[in-house]
């Protein structure tokens, strides 16, 4: 696959910055996280992605039977 050369920068350009919001309410740049505050970040948002996903299929059982059928 041939490389693309880097796109020049234009004036209308946008940054964009992320910041990660800690349980204390302190926030950080995304780039600044510690490997145990990525660690913690990364735990809670399985744990609230698993509860809402039971949650929806709880509500949905159809919606589960075709998921179980793509295996």
């Amino acid at each position: 696959m041939a490389e693309r050369k880097p796109r020049k920068p234009r004036k209308d350009d946008i940054t964009v910055v992320g910041y990660l919001i800690l349980e204390d309410g302190s926030i950080i740049p995304w780039e600044e996280r510690t490997p145990e505050q990525d660690r913690r970040f990364r735990e809670n948002a399985t744990k609230r992605l698993t509860a809402v996903m039971s949650d929806y299929y709880t509500q949905h059982p159809e919606e589960y039977a075709k998921l179980r059928s793509l295996e």
